[in-house]
């Protein structure tokens, strides 16, 4: 066995590098299986997050869509559903002008839609064709005048005309045209619900044109959550509904409604992207289907006709929401799907149902470090400040060159995801691993909300955000100090947009935390609540409560207004870009810590939104995270890191 060294935790040098970290920050996005191949997108760092449309034909994977095209919807300003595959070749969406193309697979690039006048931009995703593909329906969001409107629209490619077919709703999603090209089914829902709180099933028929008629609401309401409507190849209507409680799937035909797999297990992920597919179905009446056991997914076949439900041996434990039923070129039946494992990072695999055999396409799966640099996840669940269990994900401090000095416990990173619907995952993580690599544990928190555990888990929050989110990660830090696993004094969180209020919160009104870390975090509620892009204008009512009628409350909650309880450094990331959470909140954190003299430093990265997407940010932004950590900890190490400004320290 290899000698290690002895050096404080946190002090590490780890061969996993913020550009290792970049490296493999690619984001892998929508999904589509056309023809034999399989399409998806991917938002590259290198590329200053460009994103591009790559195709795997069976033998190798090429980028296909033009070079200087950057793919991406801006829809709900998450976008998801940014392209899909036809016999017509690529319809996608140009990032900058949000225009719509269609390039042929010979790169023939066609403007579908013009760019929008002064003052009015259209932004389209989320697309379906009909049989003949003379019909394209898609979602549309209408910026005009200060004022956004979505609506559904078609493309007639006849007579090149598009036109709207059902307005009305705040929001509209997952327009999926029926085999026979007769009916359309689509989702919709209005503020103040969120599409995990409450949406409509609508099914229409579809004349000729691409007009609606007999448009009726199959199921749902205010209460109930429905997503992913997918017709099977016999005309029956397929969909995910929680009215169990649960995210199950199920069939609809002539009224009778089935459920397929009855289960206490979520079967989808909450909406913020459209084009999410958690099941496939395939011609002879097999259904695909992705389920959470215990906060992880595993992927099942479902027989229809005889109810049987067989569980796929397959290492993964995470499927972010694209699963598709498709044949390789020599006609065998294949699942394309985007999975992760702990010990493999999230990427693309071909999966060969006869042989049970499966690839990754989109990387080549190697390990760019050896496996005993690796931290796996631990579950962990405890009990937080109602009594009621809380999930979380723990990595101990790894690296098979040194060890922690006699007596030393390691400092401790609480991470909270965002959302705050959201759910971490086990899967490789390089960023965790640049933490554990250096002698920090983490712990992940699954905090109150989360998807993953039912409805009840995720409405349990309703009220109460900035509360209970954030007593969570307190008591799973507290668990993890008395189980003696880390150090109490050395406790740090960190988190991004929900997670950053999470964290911002939990520095603020509570005395546990050392140092922490503000990505783009929400610091003043009730300047959100004015202040933010449609699709989350009225999501705090259901967190905090109705506005201005609570506005106390909004108080309350804010960090922002509390600045004098916060007494340890903070680290604040945002990008000028951002139109979720806008510079402002995090120029109002700032300037209420200079004013109280309370150590902080603020970085601002030019030309990025809500999430970091180009190399140079994020290695800058990790440095600067760890030299930050290391300072006000007094970890001293051997490994170079550019200076930061700390005010006040």
């Amino acid at each position: 066995m290899k000698n290690k060294q002895t050096a404080p935790f946190g002090s590490w040098l780890s061969e996993v590098s913020a550009e290792l970290v970049a490296e493999k920050g690619t984001r892998l996005g929508h999904m589509q299986v056309f023809d034999g191949k399989a399409y998806w997108l991917e938002s590259r760092p290198e590329l200053k997050g460009q994103g591009v449309i790559v195709c795997f034909d069976g033998t190798q994977s090429n980028v296909v869509s033009p070079s200087a095209f950057n793919v991406g919807s801006k829809a709900h300003e998450y976008g998801g559903g940014d392209f899909l595959v036809c016999q017509r070749g690529l319809i996608l969406t140009q990032r900058e002008s949000q225009a719509l193309y269609c390039c042929s697979f010979e790169g023939e690039l066609q403007a579908l839609t013009d760019t929008a006048a002064e003052g009015q931009e259209n932004r389209y995703a989320d697309f379906s064709i009909s049989p003949c593909e003379t019909l394209l329906f898609a979602v549309r969001e209408r910026h005009q005048d200060g004022q956004v409107y979505n609506e559904l629209v078609v493309f007639n490619f006849a007579n090149q005309q598009l036109s709207v077919i059902a307005e009305g709703a705040d929001f509209y999603a997952a327009p999926r045209i029926s085999p026979d090209g007769k009916r359309l089914a689509w989702v919709q829902w209005f503020h103040p619900q969120m599409p995990w709180d409450g949406t409509e099933l609508w099914v229409a028929d579809v004349s000729t044109d691409g007009s609606l008629s007999a448009q009726h609401q199959v199921c749902g309401g205010s209460e109930e959550s429905v997503v992913q409507p997918q017709w099977s190849q016999d005309g029956c209507l397929h969909f995910i509904s929680d009215r169990s409680g649960w995210w199950n799937l199920y069939a609809f035909r002539d009224g009778v409604l089935n459920a397929l797999m009855p289960t206490d297990n979520d079967c989808a992920l909450p909406m913020w992207n459209f084009g999410y597919s958690t099941y496939c179905l395939t011609p002879d009446q097999r259904v695909y289907l992705v389920f959470f056991e215990e906060g992880q997914q595993q992927l099942a076949e479902i027989d229809v006709e005889t109810g049987k439900v067989t569980l796929l041996e397959l290492p993964f434990r995470d499927y972010p929401g694209q699963l598709h039923f498709g044949h390789d070129p020599s006609g065998n039946e294949c699942l394309y799907f985007i999975a992760g494992s702990p010990v493999q990072s999230t990427a693309v695999y071909c999966f060969d149902i006869a042989s049970g055999k499966y690839e990754s396409v989109s990387s080549d799966g190697a390990l760019p470090v050896a496996n005993d640099w690796i931290s796996l996840a631990k579950p962990v669940t405890f009990t937080s400040a109602t009594g009621a269990a809380a999930h979380a994900y723990f990595y101990e401090p790894m690296n098979p060159n040194y060890q922690g000095e006699n007596d030393e416990k390691p400092p401790l990173i609480v991470m909270s995801h965002g959302g705050p619907t959201g759910a971490t995952t086990t899967t490789l993580d390089w960023a965790i691993q640049y933490w554990t690599s250096r002698g920090f544990a983490v712990v992940d928190v699954n905090y109150t909300g989360s998807t993953g555990f039912g409805r009840a888990y995720r409405d349990a929050l309703r009220g109460q955000w900035g509360v209970s989110d954030v007593n969570d990660c307190v008591y799973a830090a507290r668990y993890l100090v008395e189980d003696e696993l880390v150090d109490g004094d050395r406790l740090l969180i960190r988190g991004g947009s929900a997670g950053g209020l999470t964290t911002l919160c939990a520095l603020t009104f509570t005395d546990d935390f050392a140092a922490g870390m503000s990505r783009y975090g929400v610091a003043d509620l009730e300047a959100l609540a004015g202040d933010t892009h449609k699709f989350e204008a009225r999501y705090l009512d259901s967190l905090v409560g109705p506005y201005p009628e609570s506005r106390e409350l909004y108080q309350q909650r804010s960090p922002i207004h509390h600045a004098q309880h916060l007494s340890c450094p903070l680290l604040v990331l945002q990008g000028s870009d951002d139109k979720v959470v806008p510079p402002s909140q995090s120029e109002a954190m700032v300037a209420a810590l200079a004013e109280k003299d309370i150590p902080h430093a603020y970085i601002e990265f030019a030309g990025e939104g809500h999430g970091f997407r180009q190399r140079e940010t994020i290695i800058s932004a990790l440095q600067a995270e760890l030299y930050f950590y290391r300072k006000v900890l007094g970890i001293n190490s051997k490994e170079v890191l550019p200076e930061i400004k700390i005010s006040g320290f």
